[in-house]
């Protein structure tokens, strides 16, 4: 019970980085009525969030090999608790873009602790895909709830008031995790000295590996999400309601990622469910194209997101299968890293094609990546299995 108890405040922990995450664009209208602040502006500080993640995920990971887990978690949920408070008492763009970053340079620290710490708490054990996909669940479940309550609370009560919530819900966290984290549990520093703590070439490659199916699966799913309403646009329909039928997708994978770690305890094969959700996906997002039927659209965004989301939970076993425990927290970093990296660039680069080969292409394109997920999973499995023949 203490386990899960334990897994419950890490998991409120990621939930709150994506409401802090998403309290931006949730509160975008109001924050340029009040401010002045352009949408354009908008754009560079919900971005600031997270786009440093490339390189603060690898100090993460050092800082959890050279300060221990639990203090490296501690110290990033202290940094969202002052970036939100810092936000929300200076509403200037400088001040909104120094108060973010600061606050992302936290989150991202939080979130390679919080997935390493899962990791080592359920190592070995039959239920680790369950954990994962609840875990994994938090991110979209946050930033649903951002978008669901901050804007009606932003018309009752002071906006600095609003955009200051997340940051106090960083803090219950903080307190959970203190109140609920046994000293067994708050795992110590393992330092970064000494040949059993530096990664081995073969945990590398496979991180490494991990890392990319995890990102190029993310930039995927975000792209399905963001260029669908406008193929549904084309189609007939108005943006309002294009929007919020593929909305549906993403309501659905919430549940469906989380069901994906029950599922890959119930099943001899869970690989073949994660390659069936790489391909179903591929397919689903292709039959959406080529339909082109506003009908046939709902059931098929709706089947995509049951199949998109089992595969999450499954994915994020991979680094903890890669790494031992004394090196987990490096190798969490690189994960993490090579996931923000791609997050990054996948945006502009399904852009660049919507632009320069029509409304179809990103959503093509985005198949095309599920596709590559698949083989690559197989890559994966094929090298861990030459090394444990």
């Amino acid at each position: 019970m203490q386990l899960w108890i334990a897994l419950a405040a890490l998991t409120l922990a990621r939930a709150a980085m994506g409401v802090q995450f998403q309290s931006v664009p949730a509160l975008a209208t109001s924050i340029v009525d009040q401010t002045g602040i352009g949408f354009g502006a908008i754009g560079v500080i919900t971005g600031i969030y997270l786009l440093p993640g490339a390189i603060t995920a690898l100090l993460g990971g050092w800082a959890g090999q050279a300060l221990g887990d639990f203090r490296t978690a501690l110290a990033g949920l202290a940094l969202m608790v002052a970036g939100g408070i810092a936000g929300a008492l200076f509403l200037s763009f400088e001040a909104q873009l120094a108060a973010r970053f600061f606050a992302g340079t936290g989150a991202v620290a939080l979130n390679v602790m919080v997935t390493k710490m899962v990791g080592d708490m359920f190592q070995g054990r039959r239920d680790l895909p369950v954990a994962m996909g609840i875990l994994v669940s938090s991110w979209p479940a946050g930033l649903a709830l951002a978008m669901l309550l901050l804007p009606v609370l932003a018309t009752f009560v002071d906006l600095r008031l609003v955009l200051a919530l997340p940051a106090g819900l960083s803090l219950v966290a903080l307190i959970l995790m203190v109140a609920t984290w046994s000293d067994q549990a708050k795992t110590r520093p393992t330092g970064l000295v000494g040949l059993q703590k530096r990664m081995l070439p073969t945990e590398l490659k496979l991180v490494c590996l991990a890392g990319i199916i995890w990102g190029l699966y993310n930039s995927a799913f975000i792209a399905a999400m963001s260029w669908a309403p406008g193929h549904l646009q084309a189609a007939g329909l108005s943006h309002v309601d294009a929007s919020g039928i593929v909305s549906i997708t993403g309501w659905v994978a919430v549940l469906s990622v989380a069901a994906g770690g029950w599922l890959a305890t119930r099943l001899r094969q869970p690989d073949l469910a994660a390659i069936a959700c790489f391909g179903l996906s591929a397919i689903g997002l292709v039959a959406f194209v080529l339909l082109d039927s506003p009908a046939a659209s709902l059931p098929l965004l709706v089947l995509l997101g049951l199949v998109v989301g089992p595969a999450a939970a499954m994915v994020m076993t991979l680094p903890v299968e890669a790494t031992r425990p004394d090196v987990r927290a490096i190798g969490m970093g690189i994960y993490m890293a090579i996931y923000y990296a791609l997050m990054g660039i996948g945006p502009s680069v399904f852009g660049a094609l919507r632009e320069s080969l029509g409304l179809s292409a990103p959503l093509f394109a985005a198949a095309g990546t599920m596709a590559i997920c698949l083989m690559l999973w197989l890559i994966f499995r094929r090298f861990q299995s030459s090394l444990n023949p």
